[in-house]
């Protein structure tokens, strides 16, 4: 799991004066991709033709989150099967205080960008992951 602070601007306040619920989704997506320059893993899907895609993601609302409050985000992902093909990828979105405000679950796969199709990631892929700790499980039989 990785862990990431931000703090929340005007943009992202709807009209209940709080956080919106496209919001929280954008706010956890530009950590990922933040991540994933910060890493190296784009440079990693590049180089592999392959890539994560999402097939469904749900958002729980527990807290509210106001303008200017820091919050931290965490990301992990957990595999769905043995080979790593299909994933669930979970943020969680804590308040200033501390409390969790949201958590966003997504079920994915890694996607082949020549074929288009769904396929296992490579152990040089699945390895950047890994060492980067992203994932939930310390070891996974390839």
């Amino acid at each position: 799991m990785i862990t990431q602070k931000r703090i929340v601007s005007p943009d992202f306040i709807d009209c209940n004066q709080h956080v919106s619920e496209s919001s929280y989704y954008k706010i956890a997506i530009d950590v990922l991709q933040d991540l994933h320059r910060e890493l190296g893993l784009n440079d990693c899907f590049s180089a592999e033709q392959t890539a994560p895609i999402v097939f469904s993601s749900n958002i729980e609302f527990f807290r509210e989150v106001f303008v200017d409050e820091e919050i931290t985000i965490s990301v992990v992902l957990l595999p769905e099967s043995i080979n790593f093909r299909k994933w669930r990828r979970i943020f969680e979105i804590y308040n200033q205080a501390g409390e969790l405000s949201a958590k966003i679950i997504s079920q994915g796969a890694f996607f082949d960008l020549q074929t288009r199709k769904v396929k296992a990631p490579s152990l040089k892929l699945y390895e950047a992951f890994r060492s980067h700790n992203l994932l939930a499980v310390a070891d996974i039989d390839k």
